[in-house]
């Protein structure tokens, strides 16, 4: 008869061959989480913040996939569109993170690096990039290697101070003239003061042939002569602005139509912006317009 202790060796046996392969897989899958982990973490120091987050909401989508297959709920719990929830279900999480805008200064980037490293100036790296052959302008440049210096945890100064050390940049009080003051200005006579005026004026050479012209063509409509219109005409259409050169020629081309609005007192301000029939109708009839196409247009019957 067979003992107790055989019996429970029998049984016992395939029981902790059992638990050894279970303690195997285990280990296995503890190695695998780990350099999973490191294999993140070091993919994650590369990315931006925004991609940091995406890759953190993407492994939230995958997981959650898992459980539930329906793409509905899962597009209402992170309020997203179904497009985006199909296209972050399945692949890679680190390469769907990665953002698809890439800049073409990517390609210096290692270059970039190694200046920030050596301990040239955001300013100097920037010139050494331009100097490669770059096209863009030399502030893009800078923004680039800033953020850069950024993403990679390098320490970089702006410039190099007059006494040899490193110096962060200073906030300089500046006065800054818009472009709509200077409209306002020129159109509805808007204040600028002495210092600005001479200033403009004297830096973009455009501005005194221009103030001219308006102030000119405004004498013509205030007086009412027509010599003065035909002067304005003659003058500026061969002026080295392109611009009022081709006003002056429009002015030409049409001038019967300009000739009644300077000796008319009528106007047809009051409609513009407001009546669009009127406004095609007046568009027609200067000077390209007969009489009977004018009265169709109208609905008018002359009597």
């Amino acid at each position: 008869m067979l003992s107790i202790k055989y019996w429970a060796e029998k049984f016992l046996q395939p029981l902790q061959s059992w638990m050894k392969r279970l303690a195997i897989l285990t280990q296995i899958k503890q190695l695998k989480i780990m350099s999973l982990v490191k294999k993140i973490v070091s993919i994650v120091d590369n990315l931006t913040d925004a991609e940091k987050k995406r890759l953190k909401l993407i492994y939230q989508i995958q997981k959650m996939a898992k459980v539930c297959k329906n793409k509905s709920e899962i597009c209402r719990k992170f309020n997203l569109n179904k497009a985006t929830i199909k296209k972050y279900l399945y692949g890679d999480p680190e390469v769907l993170c990665r953002s698809n805008k890439r800049s073409f200064l990517d390609q210096y980037k290692d270059f970039i690096i190694k200046c920030i490293s050596d301990g040239m100036t955001q300013t100097d790296t920037a010139k050494r990039v331009k100097d490669l052959g770059v096209s863009c302008g030399l502030g893009n440049i800078r923004l680039y290697v800033f953020s850069v210096a950024k993403q990679y945890q390098l320490e970089v100064t702006k410039y190099v101070s007059s006494n040899g050390g490193y110096a962060a940049s200073e906030k300089v009080r500046a006065e800054y003239i818009t472009r709509k003051g200077i409209f306002n200005y020129l159109w509805m006579n808007g204040e600028l003061t002495p210092s600005h005026h001479e200033f403009l004026w004297n830096k973009y050479n455009p501005l005194p042939e221009l103030e001219k012209c308006i102030l000119e063509f405004r004498e013509i409509f205030t007086v009412k002569n027509m010599s003065l219109l035909y002067l304005f005409i003659e003058r500026y259409k061969k002026s080295m602005l392109k611009e009022i050169a081709s006003f002056a020629n429009g002015l030409e081309k049409d001038i019967s139509a300009v000739e009644n609005a300077v000796a008319s007192p009528l106007s047809n301000g009051f409609v513009e912006g407001t009546n669009s029939k009127v406004k095609m109708v007046k568009r027609t009839m200067y000077g390209r317009c007969s009489q009977k196409l004018l009265a169709a247009k109208l609905m008018y019957e002359p009597t």
